[in-house]
């Protein structure tokens, strides 16, 4: 990684969405970024799996667009399948597809994420939410490239390239039994952890002024850049939601200034000095009288807070915390989070 010209930074801009996205794009001054970009290069050339680890929010689906174009099936389909994402009765139809009939309103064949990969690259995102029952169903797949579609009887055969990613301990999960130790064995090949953006202080300024140009161009404003004293709030915080994070809180922040560059008086900055930060998850330092926060806790915070800030506003919400609608409208209505910010017992 000699050439830093070569390691443009995550890319914060919505292109990824359509292109994916590729080393070239990405750029670090931080050693431990520096060396994971360089493992995930030479992994990308070989056919192994990849386990990709990392906390939520630095950029591990982003990670495996760049593997992927950097590979041998750039030419073919990239598939990602969220695996939190999907209900436990659709696991079997979403990865394997169903036959016409199969079930009520089955009225057609559906092709499934792993008959879409084909030859290309298959993404099992946040894979350490899968039940034991849906490990167990992948468990086939991986060891022998075979599955039949629900309802069907025909044996079909993928040779998609497996990329895992999880910001779980799947180490910690098998001990405990919650993870297959032959599924994770299978999987495991080249192991990547994408470091937190707290460990990447090199990196803080340029992520900060690519935001704030894309905040510009989305919401009409000329914010220049960032105070000193923003940017010490900025260095002092510990992100807990990482790159994710760090856009949602920016954004926010382009919105409401009224300056020409980020003051440290900005309205969405307030909480950061107590730890948490405006429209973001709370700060692992951060406790209740009767312990930690757990994740759904956190996440059930974040989103409360972006809906206040936004007065309710989903689309807005959902731009700032760069997830679909659907996920947010889903989101939602899992933790029971009113359309104000309100929380529910």
């Amino acid at each position: 990684m000699a050439d830093e010209s070569k390691n443009r930074d995550f890319s914060i801009s919505e292109t990824y969405r359509h292109n994916l996205l590729t080393f070239q794009e990405i750029r670090t001054r931080n050693p431990a970024m520096i060396e994971c970009l360089r493992l995930a290069q030479e992994a990308a050339l070989h056919d192994l799996p990849i386990m990709i680890l990392g906390e939520n929010g630095t950029g591990k689906n982003l990670m495996a667009q760049a593997i992927h174009t950097a590979g041998k099936r750039a030419d073919r389909p990239f598939v990602a399948v969220n695996c939190s994402a999907i209900p436990e009765p659709l696991i079997e139809s979403e990865l394997f597809g169903h036959e016409k009939g199969a079930f009520t309103d089955a009225r057609r064949i559906h092709k499934g994420k792993f008959e879409i990969a084909a030859e290309g690259t298959l993404l099992l995102d946040e894979i350490g939410d899968l039940s034991l029952a849906a490990q167990a169903k992948i468990l086939r797949v991986v060891e022998y490239k075979q599955f039949e579609r629900v309802g069907g009887e025909e044996t079909l055969e993928t040779k998609a390239r497996f990329i895992t990613a999880t910001n779980k301990d799947l180490r910690e999960l098998v001990a405990g039994g919650l993870f297959r130790q032959d599924l994770y064995f299978r999987l495991r090949g080249f192991t990547i952890e994408v470091p937190p953006l707290r460990d990447r202080q090199e990196d803080l300024v340029f992520l900060v002024d690519e935001i704030i140009e894309e905040s510009n161009r989305k919401f009409g404003k000329s914010v220049r850049g960032t105070s000193a004293g923003a940017l010490r709030l900025f260095r002092d915080y510990s992100w807990p939601g990482n790159i994710r994070e760090l856009k949602s809180v920016v954004s926010a922040a382009v919105i409401v200034e009224k300056g020409d560059e980020l003051s440290e008086d900005n309205g969405s900055f307030g909480v950061l000095r107590d730890g948490l930060a405006v429209g973001a998850l709370p700060a692992p330092r951060a406790v209740e009288e009767d312990g930690v926060y757990t994740m759904d806790q956190m996440e059930k915070r974040h989103i409360s807070a972006v809906l206040r800030r936004t007065g309710g506003n989903k689309a807005q919400a959902a731009k700032l915390l760069d997830i679909s609608r659907p996920t947010l409208d889903r989101k939602i209505a899992k933790y029971g989070i009113g359309v104000d910010g309100s929380q529910a017992d």
